[in-house]
């Protein structure tokens, strides 16, 4: 009977001991997903709110192309536009002329309201292709006929939101008896209004286009025989000469009495290469004597533009959420768990042309939670139970023996 009862209780003991050992293990697995949860929801959050969130919060989070899925936002609060119905967007490429979205189209530029004076537009969702690798611009527009500058774009500005400097004004580039409201990116101020050459010859905005420079605009306005060009200027110019005009353009454009001279020996022949057909010789309508414009040459002027890439080469810019900004303005910041300690750091770069990170950001990373570097005390109880069972189990071994001789 004696016997019965010893087996019995060691019985008993071990599958006690099972039993805590699998209920440590299971506390252990819950502690460690309760480590993990926090992390993964500081992680989480800031791209699902750049993605899904309010324009403004979208803009503000510098959320990533991938976060921001291909929308843009405007905010009509700062344009001072009244009695409007709707508001759209006209997309064009610079460099080209190639127009993604029709002046005036309803159908294919039509913003979403989203209320709060915030609109949107979803370029993949009406079937525009913006191309990563080129540059484009944007004028938004109500159907009342008031309409922003035009405004430099890149896919960087995806998840971004346009704002207007409602008491500044440009003269319109097409029509002189227009005036455009300003407007700029919240967070890529690299990609200014578009700096161009009116129909009265006129410097406008403030940021270069990537494909061109300040002498290959003056080049094309001397060479331009339609609404663009030197000779329509001069129609509308109240009697100036070729050579004010001449001047005029070339010191809003910082250009030097070089830059003009050559600039003029350009504009006298065709460069199909470069798709320009039109000419006008002007050699004989300015007198680089009577020029008050500096001697030399301003090498500056004939780099390409300070206001965007292509995504890859001079200026563009984009903001990531996560730890690193390779170019533009934002910030932000990402978690992860499983390992203990944390680091920060952050990345800026300045930008110039021709670099490939450009403006400048910041971001930070830190990693929390329980890893093996971690102590729960799960470890110690375990211990102590199997040791608990292994003494039980040489008490009841000695003692039968005991029996047995007796």
């Amino acid at each position: 009977m004696f016997k019965k009862f010893l087996s019995l209780a060691i019985v008993l003991m071990l599958v006690a001991g099972m039993a805590a050992v699998a209920a440590s293990a299971a506390q252990v697995e819950i502690s460690d997903n309760a480590a993990d949860t926090p992390a993964e929801v500081g992680a989480d959050t800031p791209a699902e709110i750049g993605a899904d969130g309010a324009a403004d919060t979208g803009a503000e989070s510098g959320a990533d192309t991938a976060a921001s899925g291909s929308k843009i936002y405007f905010d009509a609060n700062t344009s001072g536009w009244n009695n409007y119905s709707v508001i759209m967007v006209y997309c064009y490429m610079p460099e080209t002329g190639d127009i993604q979205i029709d002046w005036g189209s309803r159908k294919k530029g039509g913003m979403t309201d989203e209320g709060n004076g915030i609109w949107s537009y979803d370029f993949a969702a009406k079937g525009i292709d913006i191309d990563p690798n080129k540059q484009y611009a944007v004028i938004f527009n109500a159907d009342t006929g008031a309409q922003t500058c035009d405004l430099l774009f890149e896919t960087c500005c995806f998840g971004d939101t346009a704002y207007c400097e409602s008491d500044k004004f440009l003269e319109n580039t097409d029509d002189s008896n227009k005036k455009s409201v300003v407007v700029r990116w919240k967070n890529n101020p690299q990609l200014g209004p578009k700096k161009a050459i009116t129909s009265l010859g006129h410097i406008v905005g403030e940021t270069i286009p990537s494909y061109t420079s300040p002498y290959k605009m003056f080049v094309s306005f001397l060479a331009d025989g339609g609404a663009k060009g030197i000779q329509n200027a001069k129609l509308y110019s109240d009697g100036k000469s070729y050579q004010e005009i001449i001047d005029e353009t070339a010191a809003n454009l910082g250009l030097q009495k070089g830059d003009v001279k050559m600039a003029i020996a350009e504009a006298a022949q065709p460069d199909p290469d470069n798709g320009r057909q039109d000419s006008f010789d002007l050699s004989k309508e300015w007198d680089e004597s009577k020029s008050p414009l500096p001697d030399g040459e301003n090498k500056e002027a004939h780099q390409t533009g300070d206001g965007g890439t292509d995504n890859s080469a001079k200026g563009g810019s984009g903001s990531n959420s996560g730890g690193s900004s390779d170019s533009g303005s934002g910030s932000g910041s990402d978690s992860s768990s499983g390992g203990s300690g944390s680091s920060s750091g952050s990345d800026s770069g300045s930008g110039s042309s021709g670099s490939s990170a450009s403006g400048s950001g910041s971001g930070s990373s830190s990693a929390s939670g329980s890893g093996s570097g971690s102590q729960t005390g799960q470890e110690t109880t375990v211990v102590f139970i199997m040791l608990g069972v292994m003494v039980a189990a040489a008490v009841a071994i000695i003692l039968i023996r005991r029996k047995n001789r007796s």
